[in-house]
This record gives C-alpha cells, structure tokens and sequence, in this order.
C-alpha cells in the first residue's frame, strides 16, 4: 500500500485503483462528508509531474463538465492531488444494461465532441486529451462528463511527450511515437461513437457508419480534420431526423454511382434533378467526373447561367469553373451528384445513393459493394429486362427499381417519375 499523509483531512473509502508507484482512492472529506477522489503518484516514478501536469491543465478549464480541482500536496515520497468525485455511470456500464435510439446515439456523440471541443480550444493552444474511451465518459444527472486526464498534454509538447494511450481506442500514430494532433481526438471520439452504434438501434445505420470510418481513417490527410468538423457532421444527421417538413429537403445529397461504366448514372442524375424541381424542391446536379453541364450550355437552346448556376426549364446544374467553383454556392436544396462509376469520398457525406446497375451482358457487375445492403442505398437496374431484374434482385436480397426504356432526353417521362417517386416514397425526409 502506497503511505499517503492525509493530515486527518480525509477518510479512506476505498482503493480504485493501484500499482507500484500510483494509487487511485476513494475519500471522504471529514469535515464536510463530501466524497473526493485522491490521486497519488511516487516522486521516484518517471511520470511524477502528471499530477502537477493535470492540475495545471484542469485549473485553466472553466467547465462544468470536468472535475473541479481542490489540492495539490506533496510529502517527501509522493504527490497527490484531490479532486472531485463524479458519481454516475461510465458510458461503458451504462450501455451494458441499456440499448439507445439512434437519435440518442447521435446526441451523446454530440456531447462528447463538445467535451473535446472545449480541451481544444481552453486557453493559447489546444490540449490534446489522448486517452478517449467508454469507461472515461460519465453519465451525471442527464449530463456528459469527462474524468481521467492523466495522460493530457498540450499540443506543443506531442513531439516530445512519453508515448501513451490505450490500444483499440488510440490512433497508431499516437500508440508509435510518430506526428500527432488534434486528430487523434477525433479518431478517439470516433471509436466511441462505433461502440455506441455497436450497442443501438443504429447499428446498420449508413449515415453514422460513414461518420465513423471518415473520423477513425488509418491515414490522417483522409481523417475528419478536426472536431468541429466531426460535431457539425452529427449535427447535420441530427437536423435531417428531426427537422419538419419545410426544412426536410435542406441541405441532402444524393449520390448516383454506377456500378460499371455506360450504365447511364448521368442521364439519371439529371432526370432525378429534374423531378425534384418539378415538384417543388430545389435541386442541383453536379458532375463530379466531367464537364457535363458546361457542355449542355454549349448545346442547350435557351438556358441561362446566374451565379455559376445552369437552368433550363426544369433543370438547374452546377457549371465547373476549376478551382473559381468555390466561389459560387449553389441556393439550398438537394444536390445531386453524379459520381460515374467511383463515389469515393462522396459516400461519406451522401444522405442517400442511386446504385445504377445493368442487365446487359458486357455490363455486367463482378462483385458488389459491402454498403449496397444498406437501407439508404437504392439499386436502379438499367438497360434490362423484367427477368433479370428479378434474379438480381434475389441474389442481393433487395428490392430493384428497373428503369423505363427511354431516349437520350432531358425532358423527363411519366415512367421515369414513377420510378423516382417509388423510391422517395420510402425516405421520410423527401415526402413530396
């Protein structure tokens, strides 16, 4: 047992946690009766200013959500620190004996981004938390709080600071002593978000798994950049679940991939782009691959350009100006992006997918993507007949749209919508 001078101010509950040269316990301030967590760490360890290090950091958070700092002592073997007790459940234990909705899933992850949010913008650099994980998020009286800052530092000491975090949880550049910053965070926060979708009624949910792999990516120029990014992303997910029906069409996109090349994905991204302005919503194509619009306004008679958008009657398209395209930002409403045959980073971002698939035999699919089962990917068979469809739709235990024999046209067919309105009508969000 590690001998720590309490100088009678407190009461030994119990030992949390210990090893050779930390201790982890439970104490009662005499006096007051309230319940305090006692930190001790011995000056012989190599990691001895940790406490000192802890102490400092939490001192410059003015947060609730983080434990209040009451003493840091010394004797002549050890250091300790005395900080509040927060008494509820880890996330951990609290997922053990319940299962959470998907609209609490992304509401706690909301609240753990904006835990991290504050340690990275607390005072004149970020700190970096590092050590993200279930049992280091408590559930207190309807709040998220944070304990556990052992191993915080700020982001100017990362290149020099002893390596730690916890395998599973940690970013491997992290865990091997390489180039770290504030991502590493986010890749912490993201395995807390799969492990709560792991343990919801979310778990095949697309949006979120997309999240998730962008935010936990091996390869840090692919990683969510930074937390707000993260939070802004769940917020978006958040907004399309619970807005009503005047701000549901907001800000969607919609990805059209085809699963080999000359299925047709552009003249159905522009025949979809189409049927939404025909009823009343907003939208936008955008080619992601070519120049397609600015080659329809070489060809089309009567369309105009205004503020870097092509309309022609019912249609209105993103024109591609090369890098000037940031400087015009398309009106709100949904976009439709057509993503040729490769949707790439697109499938992060992407509320829904237009799978286009063909019954011909030249083009005919080798093997299908592991995201085609979920229940925001809708497959269109193309190019096809009635039998084929049926057995592909067998093979991949999913309902296919087969798509109306059409010509080349921008002007949309009553088949066409049938087809569009088919799918729609299985997406809350774009009841028309």
């Amino acid at each position: 047992m590690i001998n720590i001078d309490l100088d009678d101010k407190y009461e030994v509950i119990r030992t949390l946690h210990q090893s050779a040269a930390t201790a982890v316990i439970l104490v009662r301030h005499k006096k007051i009766g309230a319940l305090r967590i006692l930190k001790a760490i011995s000056k012989a360890s190599p990691n001895a200013n940790s406490i000192l290090s802890e102490a400092n950091l939490l001192q410059g958070i003015n947060s609730s959500l983080f434990p209040t700092i009451f003493e840091v002592e010394e004797n002549e073997q050890f250091y300790y620190l005395i900080e509040e007790y927060i008494d509820g459940l880890s996330l951990r234990e609290y997922l053990l004996c319940n299962k959470i909705t998907k609209e609490e899933l992304i509401e706690f992850a909301i609240k753990i981004c904006e835990l991290i949010e504050i340690l990275h913008t607390a005072g004149n650099e970020p700190m970096l938390y590092r050590d993200m994980k279930p049992e280091h998020v408590i559930m207190q009286d309807g709040k998220l709080r944070l304990i556990d800052f052992g191993i915080t530092i700020k982001k100017s000491k990362a290149s020099t600071a002893p390596v730690f975090g916890t395998p599973g949880w940690a970013p491997k550049e992290q865990l091997n002593g390489n180039f770290y910053d504030e991502r590493c965070d986010v890749y912490g926060v993201g395995k807390v978000i799969e492990f709560m979708q792991i343990n919801s009624y979310g778990k095949d949910d697309l949006s979120i798994s997309r999240i998730i792999k962008k935010a936990t990516a091996e390869n840090l120029l692919k990683r969510t950049k930074d937390i707000k990014e993260l939070k802004q992303s769940l917020i978006k997910l958040q907004g399309s679940k619970e807005n009503g029906k005047e701000k549901r069409h907001l800000e969607k996109v919609i990805a059209v991939v085809g699963a080999v090349s000359g299925v047709g994905t552009t003249h159905i991204a522009i025949a979809m782009t189409r049927f939404f302005n025909q009823k009343g919503i907003n939208a936008y194509y955008k080619d992601l691959k070519k120049n397609t619009v600015n080659e329809l306004w070489k060809n089309l008679s009567g369309a105009r350009i205004k503020e870097g958008i092509l309309y022609h009657e019912s249609f209105s398209g993103l024109m591609n100006y090369g890098e000037a395209t940031m400087h015009y930002q398309p009106p709100v409403g949904v976009q439709i992006l057509d993503c040729g045959i490769d949707i790439g980073e697109t499938l992060i971002e992407a509320d829904l997918i237009i799978y286009v698939t063909s019954g011909t035999p030249w083009q005919l699919e080798s093997k299908y993507p592991d995201w085609l089962k979920d229940n925001n990917v809708y497959v269109i068979d193309n190019f096809s007949n009635k039998l084929t469809t049926i057995k592909k739709a067998k093979d991949l235990s999913k309902r296919i749209f087969m798509y109306p024999m059409v010509k080349q046209s921008l002007r949309l067919t009553k088949n066409e919508e049938r087809v569009f309105q088919a799918i729609i009508n299985n997406e809350k969000d774009f009841k028309i």
